[in-house]
């Protein structure tokens, strides 16, 4: 399922006991219909609640991170959940924003969707190419304006049927957006100015279409460490994405999955390998019991999360109250020992997942690194070295399946499961 790391306990000798404190018990609320989302902070249980059903585009305010991810700060996703769907508009460019559009056949059109394990990647960052610092919607201009100019134009589908045609015309020095939309007409014209400084620290803000109000949800990002949430999961239905209540992870956070074991007793010490990836916890910490219409935990399970203030964190979902309430329930258990160093550790990002022409791979690292795919079969696909924290791989004749990519630094390694839809 998900691109995430299980933790095993293995028989090995630490000289280090990870001692972890007692449970506390704990809850979070989405509202009846999952309409909210909650941002939660692990050291103190802090809740911030904020609607899930009043936008329909998430936009970055983050800065743009050069070299390393110049990407976070161009992120533009949607709400796939609420029924919103995006289509890349064919033969339509930036000059091309004011002629009336018909939307017949519409439906054959390049339907885009978010990613659900990388944040940086939305539904508009499809067709990037971070090399030549295409981001998908736009491309960078260079000096002396050092602007991203939008190049596509995009239809959107909203939930209550209307239909928007959709530009970014530009993000201005990394510093502010400029959007414009309108009625398939030309009517009803709007344009949007969203200022980065304004929410400095925060991961995203949020337009509404509609009433075309830009909304400020978030807590600071060093304030919260587990966004619960309904989403367009990507990995229940092959090819195609299905909602689903779940957890995602603040950026920069990581985390390990202990399955089979015991959950109220297992502690961390063996866990090398945690996932960088949104999704990592995920929706499947539950299952939905048809017969009897209830949901039910997942036995023998548990989290380990490294947070961003350098404490390590378990979690064990104990019950959930299905739509009626949206009320999740779990523990937590705080290791005094804080985050676990491990010398072979190598946070990597793939995506776009699945893929049909290029995959990117985020993996932060100056030094040489080996990067290869294997497929199913375990035969070597591709390879490549080199001295840089993005790299890509042409999968465009690859044949559609399921591959696995080993990266390489030194005596690191991480592998990552991904998927080519040709």
């Amino acid at each position: 399922m998900k691109n995430v790391y299980s933790l095993f306990l293995l028989c090995i000798s630490y000289s280090t006991i990870f001692a972890q404190t007692i449970a506390v018990y704990d809850s979070v609320s989405t509202q009846a219909g999952n309409t909210d989302m909650v941002f939660y902070r692990l050291n103190d249980g802090q809740k911030t609640n904020s609607p899930n059903n009043d936008w329909h585009l998430a936009v970055s305010v983050r800065p743009s991170l050069f070299p390393s991810n110049t990407l976070q700060g161009t992120t533009l996703r949607i709400n796939e959940q609420l029924g919103v769907n995006v289509y890349q508009i064919p033969n339509f460019t930036a000059d091309s924003f004011n002629l009336v559009l018909d939307t017949t056949g519409y439906h054959s059109w390049n339907h885009l969707h978010d990613s659900d394990t990388a944040l940086d990647m939305g539904a508009l960052n499809n067709g990037l190419n971070i090399a030549v610092y295409n981001y998908g919607w736009g491309v960078y201009t260079g000096p002396p304006n050092h602007d991203v100019a939008g190049k596509k134009i995009y239809l959107f589908v909203l939930p209550n049927g209307d239909m928007k045609k959709f530009w970014v015309e530009q993000l201005d020095r990394d510093t502010a957006w400029d959007f414009k939309y309108a009625d398939l007409d030309n009517s009803n014209l709007q344009s949007i100015h969203i200022g980065k400084s304004a929410h400095a620290g925060k991961n995203l803000v949020y337009l509404n279409m509609l009433d075309n109000q830009v909304h400020d949800k978030e807590p600071h990002s060093s304030d919260w460490d587990l966004q619960f949430i309904k989403y367009a999961a990507s990995d229940i239905l092959p090819d195609s994405t299905y909602p689903a209540v779940g957890v995602w992870v603040n950026k920069g956070e990581t985390v390990a999955e202990a399955t089979g074991v015991d959950a109220a007793t297992v502690d961390n010490a063996g866990a090398n390998l945690f996932s960088p990836n949104m999704n990592a916890i995920g929706w499947d910490w539950k299952n939905y019991d048809h017969q009897n219409h209830v949901y039910e935990m997942r036995d023998s399970l548990a989290y380990f999360i490294q947070a961003n203030s350098g404490v390590t964190y378990k979690i064990v979902f104990t019950d959930y109250g299905d739509s009626a309430t949206g009320v999740i329930y779990f523990y937590k258990q705080e290791f005094i020992t804080g985050i676990i160093e491990t010398e072979n550790k190598i946070a990597v990002e793939v995506f776009p997942n699945p893929t049909s022409s290029v995959l990117n791979i985020v993996t932060g690292l100056l030094t040489e690194t080996e990067f290869k795919v294997f497929d199913a079969q375990g035969k070597l696909v591709s390879e490549k070295k080199a001295a840089s924290p993005i790299m890509q791989f042409n999968t465009s004749t690859m044949q559609s399946g399921i591959y696995f990519l080993y990266v390489t630094s030194g005596s690191a390694v991480a592998r990552k499961r991904f998927v080519v839809n040709n």
